[in-house]
This record gives C-alpha cells, structure tokens and sequence, in this order.
C-alpha cells in the first residue's frame, strides 16, 4: 500500500501495524466515538488511502479485531492446551488475558471486542454478530478444557462441563468489563486466580 507524498515519492504502509494502531484508538475511544479522521490521524494514513485500503469504519474494526484474534489466539490456546493441569492451565489462561486487558499502560483497555462494541450490538445486526460469534468461541473453548480434564480425570465424572465453562466466561467477561472501567492490572490478576480457585473447588477439581 502506498500514498503519494508532498514530493510525489511514494509512502509505505504496513497493513499490521496500521490495523493494530486503528484498533488501539478503537479501544480508547469505543466503535461510536472514534471517527475516519481519528483513524486517520492514529494510522498516519490519509482517508483515501485508509478506504482504500480497508474498507469503511466498519470494515477496519472488523479487519482490525480479526487481526488481533488471530496474534492472541495462539497465545492463548497455548496457556489453556498445552499445559496438563487444569488449574494451571486456567491460571495462565486467565494472567495472558489480564495482560491483554491491560494495554494502554495507566488506562487499562479492556477487550477489543466486549469492551469496544456492546453498545452497537442491538443497533447494528453485523456487530451484535460479531459479539454473539465472541462469545461463543469463548464458550466452546472452555467447554473444549473442561472436557479434557473431566477425562483425564481432574474433574468428576458427573461434572457439567456447560456450567463450569459458563462460569469461566462469565469471569472472562468481567474481568473484560473491570478492566475498561479502570481496575489495575494487579486488581484484576488476584480476581482471576480467586475466582478460578473458587469455580474448581465448586466443580469438585482434584488439587494438584
């Protein structure tokens, strides 16, 4: 991608780090109050070249969010998969998501979906999609978990996998919330490990 600049050389542009700037102003703004202009200036792209390249303010959010799911989802899976103890796994699970939460350095910015766009989900059909889909992927990924330990034998057998990861998400969700009102980094990990050891003692978690 490129613009012309005043002396009609061209200018480059990296389409990572410019949706990665644009989701940052998403994130501090909300989806309502940031503008093209705020994109713009955040990118140091000029509108043309902006829509040009991405789209509409719309497109660039949902290109933007797409992008930042896809550079955190292995980190996370890696937290949550990888490691064999569930209570392990959750904790890590839990602290690289308080560190995601946490970017923006003194104002913590919360999720870039639960925190920037819940507002618009029951005006705007694609959006309220695009959080419904969030969700869910946020649900089938615990459930995945519980059900692994349950068969390894962590949890008991009778244990009901839906409401133990319901639980989980609702701490994600939270913990989402919390962050975008201002609770610190520090606040937030000592919630996370409390609530995760109190919905593995609830669930009947063998201790490691």
């Amino acid at each position: 991608m490129t613009e012309k600049s005043a002396r009609g050389r061209p200018r480059q542009y990296d389409a990572k780090a410019a949706l990665g700037a644009a989701l940052m102003e998403f994130r501090r703004r909300g989806y309502t109050g940031t503008s093209l202009d705020h994109l713009s200036e955040a990118t140091n792209m000029a509108r043309p070249s902006l829509y040009a390249a991405f789209g509409d303010k719309h497109a660039i959010y949902l290109k933007a969010t797409a992008q930042h799911a896809e550079d955190s989802i292995e980190r996370l899976n890696r937290a949550l998969i990888d490691e064999p103890s569930l209570a392990k796994a959750l904790d890590g699970y839990f602290s690289a998501l308080v560190a995601i939460y946490s970017e923006g350095g003194d104002r913590p910015l919360g999720c870039p979906v639960l925190s920037v766009i819940t507002g618009e989900a029951v005006a705007d059909p694609v959006i309220g999609a695009e959080l419904f889909a969030a969700l869910g992927r946020t649900d089938a990924r615990f459930r995945d978990r519980i059900a692994a330990a349950r068969d390894d034998n962590q949890l008991p057998h009778a244990t009901n996998i839906d409401a133990v990861a319901e639980m989980l998400a609702a701490l994600q969700h939270s913990l989402a919330q919390r962050a975008r009102a201002g609770t610190a980094r520090p606040e937030l990990g000592r919630i996370a490990r409390n609530s995760v050891a109190l919905i593995l003692k609830a669930a009947g978690a063998a201790r490691d």
